[in-house]
């Protein structure tokens, strides 16, 4: 078994379909297959073995994917780290992950002068100077390396937000049953998937291109997210699906240009990594004249485990389980609760990964007995088995006793007119012990006070669930895959 068999699959049944358009260049399956053959043979000759580490910290691009593709089928485990991060925290992970490789370009490697001794590396491999040359001057031929299913194919660190950056272990089989089953919910073989999430995040990387190339479809990616060139391409292109988050969603709905654009070919927008806001979601169908698919799932869990098709979403839901995943809600004691309840979302299946390299102690926290994986999310499930994500238990806000979550609150603010992005944290009160404060981007030329706000949100909110102050600030940070960057704004 070998993750590369996504790729090697439909270059064999249709070798000159487009496989990955960049910037105007197109690769088939054949020739993206053979690129890919070259690195393989290219990391043999350098010495990199089956089981070896490689540290791949480019933007989203085909070097990215030719470089991945190609440790798979050598055997080598790419550790795909995140292009923005700064040198320490890329320090940190490459490091911990002991890769022996790093492919990057010289403006990034410039940047890891200060830590070079410290990554641990022994070659580093500039991709804009020598990544085309290194390819032409190996010689091709290689055979795919055959691995057991639960062979290691891939590291990828989670975001690290909340601590210290930890490996999750993903399998061949974790990866290929993931990028499969997505597949065949949203994909077909004439589709053109524009992947606008960060192929350094498994969202975008396994669902986005390693899906569409299940379906021998086309993947569209970008180097980077803007909405004016992204509007553009999805007309360019005729893009029949998009792949990204919530935040470049609502970037590209209140784009001055989006109502001029030739956007008919585009039928889906596919969402995770966080919750969409209710009145995105009403936009998209009403105004994009699109439909809407929500996936949920963690970095630990390859990394879907609930999806439905556009058709069948439900309001508020991130679909339904995938594959052969098994879904329970549970207390704080582990007891599985009736349907309805809320509590913590607790996995298992196919999907789960094989843990966190070299960190039994956190492996065992949240990879249980039975083979159950905790998500730390709290939800609540129909009957049907609709998930419906109420909010990180870490970021729920305890007021004095009654409990906030902040998706609460932040579904409402989104529904004012004048408001871009928001997010809710909580802020130390010295008699409830935690009040919600809420950090507010609004929309250019808008103007709003802080006594407007909260007049507008006392009529839907509980007194205690009402913002005790409100910050507006230029955007909000987040993450590359959309995940609102709380712990900076608690700071």
């Amino acid at each position: 078994m070998n993750v590369a068999e996504l790729l090697r699959n439909s270059a064999a049944s249709r070798p000159e379909h487009p496989a990955l358009v960049f910037e105007g260049r197109t690769f088939s399956y054949g020739e993206l297959d053979h690129l890919s053959d070259c690195f393989a043979a290219c990391l043999h000759a350098g010495g990199v073995k089956p089981g070896d580490v490689i540290g791949v910290l480019l933007e989203s691009g085909p070097e990215l994917v030719i470089a991945v593709l190609g440790a798979f089928k050598a055997g080598v485990v790419p550790n795909v780290v995140n292009a923005m991060l700064r040198p320490e925290e890329v320090r940190v992970i490459v490091a911990d992950s002991g890769a022996v490789w790093l492919l990057t370009d010289s403006e990034r490697s410039k940047g890891l002068e200060p830590v070079r001794e410290a990554l641990g590396v022994r070659k580093t491999v500039l991709v804009d100077i020598e990544f085309t040359e290194l390819l032409r001057s190996t010689p091709d031929g290689i055979s795919t390396s055959d691995f057991p299913a639960n062979q290691i194919a891939c590291l990828l660190y989670t975001s690290g937000t909340t601590g210290r950056p930890k490996g999750v272990m993903l399998t061949h089989l974790n990866i290929i049953d993931n990028a499969i089953q997505f597949a065949r919910v949203h994909f077909g073989p004439d589709d053109t998937l524009l992947v606008a999430a960060p192929l350094f995040h498994c969202w975008g990387l396994i669902n986005g291109v390693l899906g569409i190339f299940a379906a021998s479809g086309t993947a569209v990616v970008i180097r980077r997210f803007k909405s004016e060139p992204v509007l553009k391409l999805i007309e360019d292109v005729q893009a029949t699906q998009f792949l990204g988050v919530p935040a470049i969603i609502n970037h590209m709905t209140h784009c001055a240009t989006r109502a001029h654009r030739n956007l008919q070919s585009l039928r889906v927008m596919h969402s995770a990594a966080a919750p969409m806001p209710a009145e995105l979601i009403t936009a998209l169908r009403e105004d994009w004249n699109v439909g809407y698919a929500e996936s949920y799932g963690l970095t630990e869990v390859s990394p879907v485990i609930t999806t439905t098709t556009a058709a069948e979403m439900r309001a508020g839901s991130c679909g339904k389980a995938m594959g052969d995943t098994v879904l329970k809600v549970v207390d704080a004691d582990g007891r599985t609760l009736a349907v309805g309840e809320v509590g913590e979302l607790w996995a298992r299946g196919t999907a789960v990964s094989a843990g966190y390299y070299q960190r039994p102690d956190a492996t065992a926290e949240v990879f249980v007995d039975g083979g159950w994986f905790r998500t730390g999310d709290i939800v609540r499930m129909d009957t049907d088995g609709y998930v419906y994500i109420v909010d990180r238990a870490k970021d729920m806000i305890n007021v004095g006793g009654e409990k906030v979550y902040p998706r609460d609150v932040e579904e409402v603010l989104f529904r004012h007119p004048a408001i871009a992005d928001a997010v809710v944290v909580a802020a130390p009160d010295p008699i409830l012990g935690e009040v919600p404060k809420a950090f507010v981007a609004l929309k250019p030329g808008t103007e709003l006070s802080v006594e407007e706000l909260i007049s507008f949100l006392r009529p839907s909110l509980a007194t205690f669930k009402l913002p005790r102050s409100v910050e507006f600030v230029p955007d909000i940070p987040r993450s590359a895959s959309g995940k609102a960057l709380r712990r900076l704004l608690r700071q």
